[in-house]
């Protein structure tokens, strides 16, 4: 396991370089295949469709910010909403196009608030949580998207039954996981604990499992002084997702491609399964333009162009909002909070 481990970082940027070239092909085969004239008449209904687009994304946006701030519990009220919202979004761009990702963006979430007066393990508990609800609430529409796009394959008669039993699966593991990462007997660290003994890896380092239990003792915490808090912040998460689906949803709807709300969910899911296997590419680029193809293809939507202006539009709406973040940069360095470095 350490063998492999060591080989992969030690060729990484081989790694990178390989998928992009693979990625690369794939667009260019699909570009090749468009037709210009409905490119072009696709491409004039792009204003109007871009300022719909920005203002789901800035609900997005407001959804996530509100849920990071009421993972930081009683703390909360050292900081304001607009200082939360400014925080988080420049952690997040941040996050997206460094190399060393999440850790880049978070770091900074973390000075910001030092700065703040937050508390330190406060910050760290909140930030762990945020991600923990990000990454659960994915999952749990991930799977939800797979059994909506397995429906179509399945008699009438039987869907009804397969959704309210995938659901109730799904309650089921959500609750399990709750308890398994937030219990106060700390099973997750636990677990690690007895994986090193077991499989002797020496990706379970003593500093591992340190982290390990600061983790379950963190959530555990924050869970049962603030239940309420907890769960909105679990709705809040998921909301985001819903309303980054809503730009997929707004954009085929405006390009005549009739899809449901749910299909835009599903499309969403989806390509955030891919951004997540390219997360060693900055800012997915290519993997995200891939997914978009694969699964506008899935819920069958087959052109060249729509999946292009899609993609066009994603991106648009991600140099915008980089845009703004460098703004908010230069906001923070003028107050003295903090100081940025790439």
């Amino acid at each position: 396991m350490n063998h492999w481990i060591a080989f992969v970082k030690k060729y990484r940027h081989y790694f990178i370089i390989g998928l992009l070239l693979i990625v690369g092909l794939f667009i260019a085969r699909f570009i090749s295949g468009i037709d210009f004239r409905v490119l072009l008449k696709y491409l004039r209904e792009m204003p109007e469709m871009m300022l719909r687009v920005l203002l789901v994304s800035f609900l997005g946006y407001l959804s996530a910010s509100f849920a990071w701030m009421l993972c930081l519990g009683d703390e909360m009220k050292k900081v304001s909403f607009v200082d939360i919202f400014i925080f988080r979004h420049v952690g997040e761009m941040l996050g997206a196009f460094n190399p060393t990702g999440v850790i880049a963006g978070d770091g900074l979430k973390a000075a910001c608030l030092h700065r703040k007066g937050v508390k330190e393990d406060t910050i760290f508990s909140s930030l762990l949580l945020y991600r923990a609800l990000a990454i659960l609430s994915s999952i749990f529409l991930i799977v939800l998207s797979v059994l909506f796009l397995s429906i179509g394959k399945i008699n009438s008669g039987q869907s009804a039954f397969v959704i309210l039993a995938g659901v109730a699966v799904l309650a089921l593991i959500a609750t399990v996981l709750v308890m398994f990462l937030m219990h106060r007997n700390l099973y997750f660290g636990k677990l690690m604990e007895k994986m090193r003994r077991v499989t002797k890896w020496g990706l379970f380092s003593d500093k591992f499992i340190e982290s390990c239990y600061s983790v379950n003792k963190a959530l555990s915490v924050y869970i049962r002084q603030h239940r309420n808090k907890f769960i909105g912040a679990s709705l809040l998460s998921v909301l985001q997702w819903v309303f980054g689906a809503m730009e997929f949803y707004i954009v085929l709807n405006a390009l005549g491609v009739g899809v449901s709300l749910a299909d835009a969910v599903s499309v969403e899911m989806g390509v955030v399964l891919f951004k997540m296997i390219g997360a060693v590419v900055p800012g997915q680029l290519g993997i995200e333009e891939l997914g978009n193809k694969v699964m506008l293809e899935a819920i069958g939507v087959v052109s060249n162009e729509v999946w292009l202006v899609v993609s066009i539009m994603r991106r648009a709406r991600q140099l915008f909002w980089v845009l703004i973040a460098g703004v908010f940069s230069l906001m923070i360095m003028k107050t003295k909070q903090i100081k940025i470095r790439k």
